[in-house]
């Protein structure tokens, strides 16, 4: 029997090692598991804020003030590769990180705030906003990426593209009018990130405004030029509830525009003007906006 139970004693010590050699194993797998990343590298891309004095104030602003959609896109030998889009209610609004094979490719970070989402991406030359899309402040960077297998984080500063026109009436909206129509020719809704410039495309570009409001009422329409200087021609549509009636329109030629700039139009829209001459006046400081009267 002492025989028995000392055989018996062995082979239980003898499985006990075996567990163990083999739970031992285990745990090593697990330390050093094979990445399905190996090589790439980790990019995150953290927008700064805007290296462009802003249409309404001088100081540095919070980007969640001027833009609620991000999009990140980054692209290698002309094709996108790799693209990341946010909203403002995202809690990393304006940051993102990126696995991307080392080398160097071409970045893209545009900010805006289209209400039915965000412009083709396929070509940065050739960024298309659209009448469904509607227009608003456009803020971009478009540079070089280099990749290495270090993680980096890149710091971006954006331009503004844009340049808007800010049109107030200054008399009272009569109670039949629902709507307010523009229908705008001379800038263009495509953007060239290559460039900065509005893309090669002529384009009638369409904004509805509610008239509801207590007035002076200020409308924004946003374009991208093509050069530093360029002119509008607007025709405004004063429209009843079936949005089809119009009860007053009004046509505006040769409104002057310049370049990440504001051109103010104001007057009565309803009313006749006691003038129908225009005067422009300019900050002496920073040239941020020109206005006119109507």
């Amino acid at each position: 029997m002492k025989n028995k139970s000392r055989i018996i004693c062995g082979v239980l010590l003898m499985a006990a090692m075996i567990v163990a050699s083999c739970e031992k194993m285990v745990v090593e797998e697990e330390e050093a598991p094979v990445s399905p990343k190996a090589g790439k590298g980790k990019v995150t891309l953290r927008v700064a804020g805007f290296n462009i004095v802003p249409f309404d104030t001088r100081a540095v602003v919070d980007l969640t003030t001027y833009c609620t959609r991000l999009n990140y896109v980054v692209y290698k030998d002309g094709n996108k590769v790799a693209s990341k889009s946010q909203l403002k209610e995202d809690g990393n609004f304006g940051e993102v990180t990126m696995s991307l094979e080392p080398g160097t490719y071409k970045l893209l970070v545009l900010a805006h705030s289209s209400q039915g989402g965000n412009p083709t991406l396929s070509d940065p030359e050739n960024i298309q906003f659209t009448n469904s899309l509607s227009f608003s402040d456009t803020f971009y960077y478009y540079g070089d990426l280099e990749v290495t297998s270090e993680d980096k984080t890149h710091d971006i500063s954006m331009m503004r593209a844009t340049s808007l026109l800010r049109f107030i009436i200054e008399d009272n909206i009569p109670s039949d009018v629902q709507y307010l129509h523009f229908k705008y020719t001379g800038g263009t809704g495509v953007l060239n990130a290559v460039t900065g410039y509005g893309g090669n495309v002529n384009s009638q570009q369409e904004m509805w405004y509610a008239a509801s409001g207590d007035t002076p009422r200020t409308l924004s329409l946003y374009t991208f030029l093509k050069g530093d200087e360029g002119s509008l021609q607007v025709t405004v549509q004063a429209m009843a509830s079936d949005m089809k009636t119009v009860i007053a329109e009004k046509t505006f030629t040769n409104v002057p525009m310049k370049r990440n700039m504001v051109t103010e139009y104001r007057g009565s829209f309803f009313t006749v003007s006691s003038s129908n001459s225009f005067s422009l006046t300019a900050e002496t400081e920073w040239e941020v906006y020109q206005s006119f009267t109507y």
